[in-house]
């Protein structure tokens, strides 16, 4: 097979294998947790970046889960139903309309639940993650 379709295949396996790690992940914490709809992609982001660089604007939010400003809006929306974060408007120096998005402790609960729940998965993952580390290092090397 030549180089370019070695890499192209790899290159799909490996979306393949990152897809069922995630999957696999989002499952043990939905378990865990008992809030599927928190614990997918985009909410368990925004969790891990208010809890880990704190507070932050919406529109910085948006750029790091690819989300429009309408779908974070909605993302943000059921998020602050739910309790796990909390908007705050006119509190920006400079920007009377801005808004900041801070976790509560409701938010930070269901991050530190989820985030055990990942560390017990782990072992079940280190075949898919030897997996995704290979095709990592073959993509762009010729065949042998």
């Amino acid at each position: 097979m030549p180089s370019g379709e070695h890499d192209h295949v790899n290159a799909e396996r490996l979306l393949l294998h990152l897809a069922r790690f995630g999957s696999t992940m989002s499952r043990a914490m939905a378990d865990a947790t008992g809030q599927p709809e928190f614990v997918t992609n985009a909410p368990l982001l925004v969790l891990c970046m208010l809890d880990l660089d704190g507070p932050e604007r919406p529109g910085v939010i948006g750029q790091l889960v690819g989300l429009t400003s309408g779908g974070t809006t909605k993302l943000l929306d059921r998020m602050e139903s739910a309790a796990l974060i909390e908007r705050s408007y006119g509190v920006i120096e400079d920007d009377h309309r801005g808004v900041r998005v801070t976790l509560t402790a409701e938010g930070r609960r269901l991050l530190r639940t989820a985030t055990a729940s990942l560390t017990e998965h782990l072992s079940e993952t280190t075949d898919m993650v030897e997996e995704v580390v290979a095709l990592l290092e073959s993509i762009g090397t010729p065949d042998a």
